[in-house]
C-alpha cells in the first residue's frame, strides 16, 4: 500500500488544539474513531495501544515529526491521521526540540509489510526541509492534502 492511498482529506487536522503528548494521541485517535463511526471502546483501544507503544521509546523524530503507531484488531486497512500543532509539543524527540506535526498510523496487524511500508513512507517524506516548512506553514487540512496530491 502507498502513502497516498492511506492520506484521507477527513483525517487531517489543523491546527491541533491539544498542548501535550496525551493529548495529542487522544485528538488524533477521536478524530479517527468518529470519522469511522467507531465505538467509544474501540477509541480507548486504540487510544490505550498507542500509549503502550510509545512507553516502549517515544516515535518522535528529529524535524519536529512523530508517528504514533499501532495494530489494531478489526482493523480492515492502514491509515493515516494527520495533524499540525502550531505550538511545539514535549513528544520525546532525540533531539529535544518539540514536535509539530503528526502522523498516526493505524494497521491491521495481519499485514505488517504496509505497516512498515507506509512508516518508511512518512519517514522518507519528512525528510526534506522543504516539504516540512509547507507542512508547517499549512493553514488548513486541504492545503496539507494538496501537499501530498499535487
Amino acid at each position: 500500500m502507498a502513502l497516498l492511498d492511506a492520506i484521507k482529506k477527513n483525517l487531517i487536522k489543523v491546527p491541533l488544539v491539544s498542548t501535550d503528548k496525551d493529548g495529542i494521541i487522544e485528538e488524533l485517535a477521536t478524530l479517527y474513531a468518529s470519522e469511522e463511526g467507531l465505538s467509544e471502546d474501540k477509541r480507548k483501544e486504540i487510544i490505550a495501544t498507542i500509549e503502550e507503544r510509545e512507553m516502549l521509546g517515544s516515535t518522535a523524530m528529529e524535524n519536529g515529526i512523530a508517528i504514533p503507531h499501532a495494530k489494531i484488531e478489526g482493523l480492515d486497512k492502514v491509515s493515516v491521521v494527520i495533524g499540525i500543532s502550531r505550538l511545539p509539543v514535549a513528544f520525546g524527540a532525540p533531539d529535544g526540540k518539540g514536535t509539530n506535526v503528526f502522523f498516526l498510523v493505524l494497521a491491521p496487524p495481519e499485514n505488517p509489510s504496509e505497516h512498515i511500508q507506509i512508516l518508511s513512507s512518512i519517514a522518507k517524506a519528512c525528510s526534506s526541509q522543504l516539504f516540512m516548512r509547507m507542512l508547517l506553514s499549512s493553514k488548513t487540512k486541504e492545503d496539507v492534502y494538496n501537499l501530498f496530491f499535487e
